[in-house]
């Protein structure tokens, strides 16, 4: 049912695509104490139950501070995020839509959160491909560390823009939320869509009985 109520929200909406290339350059993670410090660290791109995952890679401590240290990638891991944005008919500006970055510590296997921030896509719809720098400050989620921030560009391309009812401009987060999330980090809490698959026949015959539903009881 809730995929055909987010249905009915989008009735004279538009959608448009997007498809964004990230490419990470420089993580900088500073320790809390000598206690600890960070071994291997990894990048998780997410939103609801998609995820795009960067390979871990080596924390190197600083000569003057061996509390701070970082990440490098002398040539950066790029990850490709097919997104799709809709657009405010009473603006015409494109809604906000936030992806999660998690920054977690890998030394044991088990990915362990760190520091997290959004990254909201919005501000990388372009019609013309453009290329965007960002350098952000992240939100500590781990007593571990007291500072964190990563540098990154993103490169915007746009597909396609139609209706967001088309069942080609429907975005995956209807089906996945529907789905059971019970093995999903506490994080997952956060708010967030996935993109880029159909809406399934099933569901479109639930917005036809819905309808039909409707009609009779009026």
């Amino acid at each position: 049912m809730s995929l055909v109520w987010k249905r009915l929200q989008r009735v004279n909406k538009r959608a448009a695509k997007f498809n964004l290339i990230i490419s990470f350059e420089e993580l900088h993670v500073e320790a809390a104490s000598t206690k600890w410090t960070p071994t291997k660290l990894g990048l998780t791109l997410w939103r609801r139950k998609r995820r795009i995952n960067v390979e871990p890679r080596l924390w190197e401590p600083t000569m003057k501070n061996p509390l701070k240290g970082l990440v490098v990638w002398p040539v950066p891991d790029s990850k490709e995020m097919p997104v799709t944005i809709y657009k405010d008919p009473r603006t015409l500006e494109y809604e906000d839509k936030d992806w999660n970055l998690t920054v977690e510590d890998m030394t044991t296997g088990k990915p362990r959160p760190l520091a997290t921030c959004a990254i909201n896509v919005k501000e990388f719809a372009t019609e013309v491909p453009t290329q965007f720098s960002q350098n952000m400050k992240l939100k500590i989620v781990c007593k571990k560390i007291v500072a964190a921030t990563i540098k990154f560009t993103v490169s915007s391309c746009f597909v396609r823009e139609g209706k967001a009812t088309d069942e080609d401009m429907q975005s995956l987060a209807s089906m996945m939320s529907s789905t059971n999330t019970s093995d999903i980090a506490a994080l997952d809490d956060l708010d967030g869509e996935d993109e880029s698959l159909l809406v399934p026949v099933s569901n479109e015959r639930k917005l036809s009985e819905v309808s039909n539903l409707t009609g009779q009881n009026r």
